[in-house]
């Protein structure tokens, strides 16, 4: 008799196809994907954003989960959690959606108002609010888990709150708390513990650094820790520093590190419907055809001597925009490049882009967007992909440009150089450089415009990019493995 599939609830702040605002919704989506077809029973959880479509998306009530009182600190508010189904060409996953009109569906922004693009003053509570949902919908439909899968910041109170609210009920079930970054702790001032109602006796759990900080309690509770980024991992363990000093915690933790993937039916370039010529077996005309239209939409006739370099510049990278605007004139000294930008910044960053556009308008331009499709476009579209950031070691962008040939040029600092090989080395097809030398940067961008100029490197450089898979087959291998031994308290090896 075959035994039953593992069955884990992944808790998420955002996946696509509802919503994507960083790389964790892509994450998200093709993670429970890649983990269904490993034949694990995975059901995802995240809250239902005012921007997100219930009609489009088909969420729908389910009854027994409609005005559930969510407690917060003395006051309890009314939550439904709906029902909805994830799908690609070969599997589904069901979703569970957490709604209320206060801390979610009443606001267009996920994090940040979609105006202003400042953060909610009030994250905290609302992500406190979701993982509290999440928790009060286990217990009343007696649904146990054997592993419940938090990510980051937003959802690391998940271990806690169940472990500690209702400790005899999930007892068995494990979790498993995934960090990409520690960029977003979701900090506090101690008094924000009153308000998760657990028991006083646990609140230095909860803090770090005289503050309440949700990933800190993440690592505390949670039964496995993994990071999806080796350089970044050992960067942090190299320099406490950068995690706040969370990194002292995992000492006496199981930790594991393994890379993320990306999903093979969004990104397929024979197949997707957001670019706007498809690979045919020929991939110089699959670059030139999508060359083309992406200066259109730049309102660019397309000049094929000069290189097109992608570029995405995020609210969240502040540091990667004001390294542009800095280096700008030097970047454009020559006009030997063009560099097409999307871009979601705030308003102050917006005029000074759109100052540059207008001062150097022969080689770069912006657009101010968060349309998906035109990132499909710009990585088809572009012979070169610059990232500048220091915040995302996801890399998921600079995988989805190798994919598309789009060579990446990137600032090496959290770079995983296990998956993204410079070209120095053999059947490399990345320029790496270190963005605090800026020599280096501006060499990188002679170093792609010699390779541009150069036919035959060009192209075999390329063909080593889109050759890369950068699939989610091992990893999810992987994870199944740490899951079926936490469940039987086999010890993880590192």
């Amino acid at each position: 008799m075959a035994s039953r599939p593992i069955n884990v609830l992944y808790v998420t702040s955002e996946s696509l196809p509802y919503i994507r605002i960083q790389s964790l919704g892509d994450i998200s989506y093709s993670f429970v994907m890649a983990m269904r077809e490993q034949g694990v029973d995975i059901r995802l959880a995240m809250p239902r954003y005012g921007i997100i479509s219930e009609r489009r998306h088909q969420i729908h009530y389910i009854k027994r989960l409609t005005d559930l009182p969510i407690p917060i600190g003395k006051e309890s508010y009314p939550s439904s959690i709906k029902s909805s189904s994830m799908n690609s060409p070969r599997t589904k996953v069901q979703a569970y959606i957490t709604t209320n009109e206060y801390y979610f569906t009443s606001r267009k922004g996920v994090y940040r108002d979609a105006k202003t693009l400042e953060l909610y003053p009030d994250n905290n509570e609302r992500f406190l609010y979701f993982c509290r949902s999440i928790v009060e919908m286990c217990n009343l439909t007696e649904w146990v888990p054997d592993i419940i899968h938090c990510v980051d910041g937003e959802t690391a109170l998940i271990p806690a709150l169940f472990k500690l609210t209702y400790p005899e009920k999930f007892e068995k079930t494990k979790f498993v708390l995934s960090i990409h970054t520690f960029e977003e702790q979701y900090i506090s001032g101690k008094s924000f513990f009153e308000k998760t109602s657990l028991p006083k006796e646990y609140k230095d759990y909860f803090i770090h650094q005289n503050k309440f900080n949700f990933l800190k309690a993440g690592i505390e509770f949670a039964d496995t820790v993994v990071f999806s980024n080796r350089n970044y991992y050992e960067t942090n363990l190299a320099n406490p520093d950068i995690s706040g000093g969370l990194m002292g915690l995992l000492a006496s933790k199981d930790v594991q590190v393994l890379p993320n993937g990306i999903d093979p039916w969004s990104w397929d370039m024979r197949k997707d419907k957001q670019i706007c010529s498809k690979y045919e077996n020929d991939l110089e005309e699959f670059k030139y055809n999508n060359k083309v239209s992406l200066s259109q939409k730049f309102e660019l006739d397309y000049d094929p001597s000069i290189p097109i370099l992608g570029l995405i510049l995020d609210v969240n990278e502040y540091e990667a925009i004001e390294y542009f605007i800095e280096n700008a004139p030097a970047i454009f000294k020559d006009e030997n490049i063009m560099i097409l930008a999307l871009a979601r910044v705030e308003t102050r960053y917006k005029n000074t882009l759109n100052l540059l556009a207008k001062k150097y308008k022969k080689s770069f331009r912006v657009q101010f967007t968060t349309d998906l499709s035109l990132f499909h476009q710009l990585f088809a579209g572009s012979d070169f992909y610059l990232s500048l950031d220091n915040h995302d070691p996801t890399n998921m962008n600079l995988a989805f440009a190798a994919r598309y040939g789009a060579i990446p040029v990137a600032n090496d600092f959290y770079v995983d150089k296990t998956l993204f090989k410079s070209i120095d080395e053999k059947k490399g097809f990345a320029i790496l450089f270190e963005k605090k030398k800026v020599e280096e940067f501006h060499k990188a961008i002679e170093k792609a415009v010699k390779i541009f100029n150069n036919k035959e490197t060009f192209n075999t450089i390329i063909e080593s990019a889109v050759a890369q898979k950068f699939s989610w087959d091992n990893s999810a291998k992987e994870f199944k493995t740490i899951y079926t031994k936490l469940l039987k308290g086999a010890k993880l090896e590192k």
